[in-house]
């Protein structure tokens, strides 16, 4: 990784241990050498157990996904994915930025685990780095579930890059909580501040080696040939984008996929819902692949769109 100092290097290292401990299950520390660069992975779950893969979303690395660590590993052996190129501690030597890239490291991965066909789950930029995988290693895919995907469907709002610009011109801790990283969450929803000091220190000390994915709408025909069983979930107050013109957009374009609209939450939905996001996953994961994905039962309060 590359800090601008050896202090502020400390502070996300420490950040970083400091969301690894909310982990309530075993886990252990993986580094695959890719093409791209050491790769940095957290698994768990027991190994004999299907595969899944978590890609984060910008920022924050694989520690975010404490909240759904538990009910997952259950069901699956977890490997969660630092992405190369963001901060996290993943050591990147060329860029993931382009859609192929995205699948020749992902491919890389795959291979050293051993892995033949897995599931994937993305979170905003792992979302769109999801996406550009199954557009790219398409039979490696089982299916797929998308939490909040960045951009791909329909363009961010202005608000998204200004606020963006104003965390990395004004680089003051208390300022980004409260002027980015609360704006993702809904009102009347809390999550702790000390989550968001991986992100924060990041903007504030971490150089940047590599170009970074940055997420765009990814053309409907490129979508339409990703025939993938696909949940895509998202929280009615969505603050990246217009949520319901991109659950629509995601219908017109990826055949065989089921929206879903969760009530009273934004874009950290899988940690400010992190019940319902577990149960519609599990739900989703668990079914037959060769039944209709309309069947699909889930909780009442979730909105099916």
């Amino acid at each position: 990784m590359a800090f601008k100092t050896p202090e502020g290097e400390e502070l996300f290292q420490q950040a970083y241990s400091n969301n690894l401990k909310r982990w309530n299950v075993s886990y252990e520390i993986l580094n695959i050498p890719t093409t791209y660069g050491s790769t940095h992975i957290i698994a768990s779950g027991e190994t004999k157990l299907p595969p899944v893969i978590m890609l984060h979303g910008a920022g924050m690395g694989s520690t975010i996904w404490y909240a759904n660590i538990e009910s997952l590993s259950k069901i699956r052996r977890v490997y969660a994915v630092d992405a190369i190129g963001d901060m996290n501690k993943s050591e990147p030597l060329r860029s993931i930025s382009d859609p192929e890239d995205m699948g020749k490291w992902m491919a890389e991965i795959l291979d050293h685990l051993g892995i033949e066909k897995t599931d994937f789950i993305g979170h905003s930029a792992g979302g769109y780095i999801t996406l550009n995988i199954a557009t790219s290693i398409q039979t490696r895919i089982n299916k797929m579930v998308l939490l909040a995907p960045a951009a791909s469907f329909v363009p961010f709002y202005k608000q998204f890059f200004l606020r963006l610009a104003f965390i990395n011109a004004i680089r003051r801790k208390g300022f980004i909580q409260r002027f980015f990283c609360n704006w993702f969450i809904a009102k009347g929803n809390t999550i702790d501040n000390e989550v968001f000091d991986q992100f924060i220190y990041g903007v504030m000390h971490y150089k940047w080696k590599v170009k970074p994915v940055i997420p765009k709408v990814i053309p409907k025909e490129k979508l339409e040939t990703i025939q993938i069983p696909t949940l895509l979930l998202m929280g009615e107050k969505e603050v990246i984008y217009n949520p319901r013109r991109a659950l629509t957009q995601a219908k017109a374009s990826i055949p065989h996929i089921k929206t879903m609209m969760l009530p009273n939450t934004s874009h950290c939905l899988f940690i400010e819902d992190a019940k319902k996001v577990n149960e519609s996953i599990i739900n989703f994961l668990h079914k037959d692949p060769s039944c209709e994905l309309d069947s699909i039962v889930m909780s009442a309060n979730v909105q099916e769109v």
